[in-house]
């Protein structure tokens, strides 16, 4: 694609071009300096660790037709000047693929928690309907929401392999940095919005402007809104565009077990395979999201019942007699742990509690205190131990959670996660439960710059099998 063309078409970015242009062709688009190809429009900006403008001789060397650039590089070599070149490298990501969400329907799904489930979800009731479904987020990549070059082309690939529906999550961490440009969402739902992610954002405040920017007319035609959490209430009331809510009060629970939760809505009975108060929620978001769209009730029914858990969210492993129950799940925020916390004691009545925890380093730090005391409250015992401690000292963190919990008698504190989980497991009664918390899936533990493999589930399984 002609690099001039491209830039013809952009809209939104001031911008200013150094060399000749008119006859540069671009075959991709690259903002990594180790994937860059021959031919690609290399972006350059300042990241959390690096500045891709210290890269710029190796990208020319291996083939850069031209370059996005914040500042201008003292070399003759073709450059367009923007002052912000992130968000132009996701308006001319959209320009290069055609703007692919134009021609899917595009459902995109922001909050704190549940955003996983709520889209695997989306994806079950559009597969009920007879469409291919693609997702995108957390499980589908290193980032919740990708950057906006791969963002477009999964979008774009996606259509070419026949994918008419399309569930994504979209992360604050990606609105604030422009990542989806203006894609089209045909609805955007709001989960909810707790304590997280302020060691970017700064305050609650800046984390709820951040998340909000996704319900504008440039980016959805249709807002679904939880109306039961204090700042969907808000955004009820401060966004310009149609909008729809979805409470808790809409359905009546009949059933709840570990392993589903039966509910009447609109005047029918849902089997849904999903445990906890917290994923009827999801589900509810969902099924309102679709019914906005226009798949059938009978559509939407199949579909919920249809839908499995999640690897991670509230995964119950394979439990046999004289075991405890082991749960495996992603919630680490305080939100998020209270509320499993509290289906836990709901669903299993009467039931101690053992809770692994620890909190991830170089990330929001006023959490861990907090995430301490719900432990406290709910469980009957607690590990506390190592998540993802990356720079820090996995002790300190352990020791700022420990600055919310007044009883130690019940705490256990050893920062090897693996030694944590087979104690906690050992030490566990016949159907007490286990919950290992804050990891979900993921298949590594981050510890002063390594990657070393580590999934909860597995662990999980070989300390049930050592208990004998």
């Amino acid at each position: 694609m002609n690099l001039n063309e491209i830039l013809e078409n952009v809209k939104n970015s001031n911008f200013e071009t150094i060399g000749e242009i008119n006859d540069i062709e671009i075959s991709g688009l690259s903002y990594d300096s180790r994937s860059i190809i021959s031919g690609d429009l290399f972006f350059c900006f300042e990241g959390e660790k690096n500045d891709s403008h210290d890269f710029i001789y190796d990208v020319i060397e291996e083939g850069a037709s031209a370059l996005v650039v914040e500042r201008r590089i003292d070399i003759d070599f073709p450059q367009v000047i923007s002052s912000n070149s992130r968000k132009m490298m996701s308006e001319i990501a959209e320009i290069f693929y055609d703007f692919p969400s134009r021609e899917i329907i595009t459902v995109g799904v922001t909050g704190t928690n549940g955003k996983t489930t709520t889209v695997n979800i989306l994806s079950a009731i559009a597969e009920a309907a007879g469409k291919k479904s693609e997702t995108i987020g957390t499980l589908t990549g290193y980032l919740t929401t990708p950057e906006a070059p791969d963002l477009q082309r999964r979008i774009r690939d996606s259509i070419r392999n026949g994918a008419s529906f399309l569930a994504m999550e979209v992360s604050s961490h990606a609105l604030v940095q422009n990542r989806v440009s203006e894609t089209a969402y045909d609805v955007a739902i709001f989960t909810n919005l707790s304590l997280d992610h302020l060691d970017y954002h700064g305050d609650m405040e800046s984390y709820y402007r951040a998340k909000s920017m996704l319900f504008s007319p440039s980016h959805t035609k249709l807002a679904v809104i939880n109306a039961d959490n204090e700042f969907g209430k808000r955004l009820i009331q401060d966004v310009e565009i149609p909008k729809v809510t979805f409470s808790l009060s809409d359905v009546e629970i009949i059933e709840q077990s570990l392993i589903k939760t039966t509910f009447r809505w609109k005047g029918r009975t849902i089997n849904l395979k999903l445990p906890g108060v917290f994923n009827l929620e999801n589900a509810l978001g969902a099924a309102v999201a679709a019914d906005a769209l226009g798949f059938s009730r009978e559509v939407i029914v199949n579909g919920l019942e249809s839908a499995r858990g999640t690897p991670g969210r509230f995964e119950l492993l394979e439990h046999s007699d004289g075991q405890p129950y082991v749960i495996i799940d992603f919630c680490h925020t305080p939100d998020g742990l209270e509320k499993i916390l509290l289906s836990v004691k709901e669903l299993l009545e009467g039931a101690m509690i053992h809770v692994v925890l620890g909190c991830g380093g170089d990330r929001e730090t006023t959490k861990r205190a907090q995430m301490g005391m719900i432990s406290e409250t709910h469980a009957t015992n607690v590990y506390l131990t190592s998540d993802n401690p990356r720079s820090e000292d996995q002790m300190e963190i352990i020791n700022d959670i420990l600055s919310g919990i007044h009883d130690t008698e019940r705490i256990y504190i050893n920062p090897d996660r693996g030694e944590a989980i087979h104690h906690a497991i050992k030490s566990a009664n016949q159907d007490d439960v286990v919950l290992i918390a804050g990891k979900g899936c993921e298949p590594y533990q981050e510890i002063r710059g390594n990657l070393l493999p580590f999934l909860d589930s597995d662990v999980g399984r070989e300390a049930l099998k050592a208990r004998g």
